[in-house]
């Protein structure tokens, strides 16, 4: 038996890119295509080496593989199956019968406000369900990135929460903990120009918002020049990249 087995293992998967981390022992795989189900043979391949294989592990999704919707408000009380059905029903509405076959992780909310929804691609899902178990993982979890990151925010979020990772762009707004506002977008080497624009056309004219930049993988982050918010850099990694980010988170 490794020594390696009784860690949890930690994988992140990104497009074109898969890391896995356990301990100090890391190893970065790279596919030539950038969807998520490209990742899953060089998975495979990768616990052809024992030191991988364990019973324990957490898949960190990239946000680009990743849908966030946040309803209209209910206005009472669902129950969970009743929250489901009003987020997958905002997600057809956006994303058409392509979201029919996601699968749908609600975050509830009091009536008076929308439910934050997030979804992914089922198939995939089930797909490396499937493939950890064959490896013989028993206690699995499959997490978007902003699950795994929101806990590092403050308990009762005022402002806005930019999520950055290489080439994508997750950007949640909250008061007084309650999320009121999610969008995401691609963005590029300039992403700091291209958030503090999205700040200034969504924040309301006649406030400074604070704006929390979490980012995994993109290097170090310089606060923003731009004087409409006040900008939080959380703290961060700038040695990791890519995948290895996320999986670090």
């Amino acid at each position: 038996m490794s020594r390696w087995s009784a860690e949890p293992l930690r994988i992140a998967l990104a497009p074109g890119e898969a890391a896995l981390l356990r301990g100090d022992k890391q190893l970065v795989l790279t596919a030539p295509e950038r969807g998520a189900a490209s990742l899953l043979p060089l998975l495979d391949s990768a616990f052809a080496d024992a030191a991988w294989r364990g019973r324990r592990v957490e898949v960190v999704l990239s946000q680009h593989f990743v849908r966030h919707v946040l309803t209209p408000p209910p206005g009472k009380a669902l129950a969970r199956a009743e929250e489901r059905a009003l987020v997958a029903a905002a997600l057809r509405e956006i994303y058409g019968d392509e979201a029919g076959v996601w699968g749908i992780e609600v975050h509830s909310q009091p009536p008076q406000h929308g439910l934050l929804g997030a979804a992914v691609d089922a198939a995939f899902t089930q797909q490396l369900d499937a493939l950890l178990a064959r490896h013989g993982f028993r206690d699995v979890a499959i997490r978007p990135l902003a699950s795994v990151a929101a806990p590092r925010l403050p308990a009762r979020l005022e402002g806005w929460w930019a999520l950055v990772e290489p080439g994508w762009l997750s950007l949640f707004g909250a008061s007084r903990g309650i999320w009121q506002y999610v969008f995401a977008q691609p963005i590029d080497a300039n992403w700091t120009a291209q958030l503090s624009e999205l700040i200034a056309r969504e924040a309301a004219a006649d406030t400074q918002p604070t704006v929390w930049i979490q980012a995994f993988g993109v290097g170090t982050v310089a606060t923003p020049a731009a004087d409409h918010a006040r900008w939080q850099v959380l703290p961060h990694d700038n040695r990791m990249g890519g995948a290895l980010a996320l999986a670090g988170a």
